[in-house]
């Protein structure tokens, strides 16, 4: 009986995330009448594929209110450019908040880094390189990283997602 409601509920949670992303990508779509998710180095695509991780979507409570929420790393236009720093200009994190009146999309255009995206924790200690101030996150983030070299974690604050520079 146990084993049965618990794959009932995972299977209630992954049609619940396949439900949030289809509402996100109609989303993106009244925006932007082309776009893809992000095209990856075959560095970050490899280290993905041997973690079982897609570096274009990730998972959380951005916004603290208790539901999920999912971020897209996506690229605008009909041919996008692959290499830095142009890729940077047609580069957007696109946040789709599980708000309670409904899914708010939000984007974050020319993120600090754009070769993957990750969740950053509620909880975790950062100090952050631009400013030189340290904290906790309060709402996961949305962690934007430049692969084995520099990051930075977006954090849901007051209507709007505030850039920390978190790894340099």
């Amino acid at each position: 009986m146990v084993c049965a409601l618990l794959i009932l509920l995972v299977h209630s949670q992954k049609a619940n995330a396949d439900g949030l992303l289809d509402a996100c990508k109609a989303k993106i779509d009244a925006r932007f009448t082309k776009w893809r998710f992000a095209s990856l180095d075959p560095e970050v695509a490899e280290y993905s594929r041997s973690r079982q991780v897609d570096p274009t979507i990730t998972h959380g409570d951005f916004d603290g209110d208790g539901r999920g929420d999912i971020a897209l790393l996506i690229q605008d236009g009909p041919n996008p450019k692959t290499e830095y720093p142009e890729r940077l200009d047609s580069l957007h994190i696109a946040a789709c908040l599980n708000m309670k009146a409904g899914i708010k999309l939000f984007f974050i255009d020319r993120p600090y880094c754009g070769d993957g995206i990750t969740l950053t924790p509620k909880g975790r200690a950062y100090y952050d390189y631009d400013t030189g101030e340290e904290g906790t996150y309060r709402h996961d983030g949305i962690g934007a990283y430049c692969f084995e070299r520099a990051g930075a974690t977006y954090e849901f604050e007051n209507g709007v997602f505030r850039q920390i520079v978190d790894s340099d």
